[in-house]
């Protein structure tokens, strides 16, 4: 290889010199906005105003809940018949308790949407059924407890009856001034029945019944014309009654022989009124042929109450009426 070829030639490193410093200007000029771009965002961040950028996202924000507000404030017309006062229609109101108020914006405070003031009736619906659940379940308890105690009481009374069979000095009037007397006990029986297990199985009623028999019965004559209403009456009252007919060539009644045997049933029955709270006792042929009712609170029920009533059942002198009334 010659000199000449291994030297670069003059135009070379004129060339190369061209290029350096063309390279050398466009790096200074990137430098030159790069730092230009760097101060500009440091002019930025020192100008910027935190407060006043917080007003204006709370003034947006402020703005979007008034135009939705305005939106969804929209106020149902009642729909109430000519005459009636606009008021929600609803189950029997409890004594002392408010009634719930009828959906209308002018019943609700001012400012509150449509579903505010859905959610505060609701909200008092609920609190005003659950006070009458409440209401409800303590007076249940109550005559449950009270039946409980009069079932407890007339079970051993009958199974103590049961054994002694004792005479009942009691004489029951039967229609036409006629008495069954001289009748004893013969037999007794106490049940219960309470409501299902989903309803909390409380007590609903007490059961008590037995039978009295005699000696001697009686007999009664009564007119052809009448012998069928006095009939349906001896029906009416549970008694075990004979009848003779005597009729003429024609077949018509003349008349008719009732012969009554001696024997009386008797049924008291124990009910749970939750309408009222009361104990309601219903009793057939108990102290006279017929049916007699009798109410009294759960809370009067106590042991001297329940002698009274077995005294009653046993024919003796008693109190039984005078301890219901107070």
């Amino acid at each position: 290889m010659s000199d000449q070829d291994a030297a670069p030639s003059p135009q070379f490193h004129i060339a190369e010199a061209i290029r350096a410093k063309r390279e050398r200007r466009s790096l200074e000029a990137i430098q030159a906005e790069l730092d230009a771009l760097e101060a500009a965002l440091l002019a930025d961040i020192s100008n910027f105003d935190l407060e006043a950028a917080a007003r204006q996202v709370v003034a947006a924000e402020q703005q979007r809940r008034a135009g939705l507000a305005a939106a969804t404030e929209l106020a149902f017309p009642d729909i109430v018949a000519e005459g009636a006062s606009p008021r929600l229609v609803g189950r029997g109101d409890a004594p002392g308790m408010t009634p719930p108020a009828a959906v209308s914006a002018d019943a609700a405070a001012p400012g509150l949407g449509l579903l505010d003031q859905l959610r505060q009736q609701a909200e008092a619906c609920q609190h005003r059924q659950n006070a009458e659940h409440h209401h409800l379940s303590m007076r249940e308890a109550r005559l449950d407890q009270a039946l409980r105690q009069v079932f407890g009481y007339l079970h051993e009374l009958v199974q103590q009856l049961n054994i002694i069979k004792p005479a009942i000095p009691r004489r029951y009037l039967v229609p036409g001034a006629t008495e069954l007397e001289g009748l004893l006990w013969q037999q007794g029986f106490a049940d219960y029945r309470s409501r299902p297990q989903s309803a909390g199985a409380t007590l609903e009623s007490v059961s008590f019944s037995y039978r009295l028999t005699g000696a001697r019965g009686v007999v009664i004559e009564r007119d052809g014309s009448v012998a069928e209403s006095f009939r349906q009456a001896l029906f009416d009252l549970n008694l075990n009654v004979r009848v003779e007919e005597f009729r003429n060539e024609r077949r018509y009644l003349e008349r008719a022989r009732f012969i009554v045997e001696p024997e009386v049933k008797v049924n008291v029955r124990w009910e749970a009124d939750l309408a009222s709270g009361h104990l309601v006792i219903v009793a057939r042929n108990l102290e006279r042929l017929g049916t007699a009712r009798y109410s009294l609170a759960p809370e009067a029920v106590s042991q001297a109450l329940l002698d009274e009533f077995g005294r009653m059942v046993l024919g003796q002198a008693h109190q039984f009426p005078r301890l219901l009334s107070r």
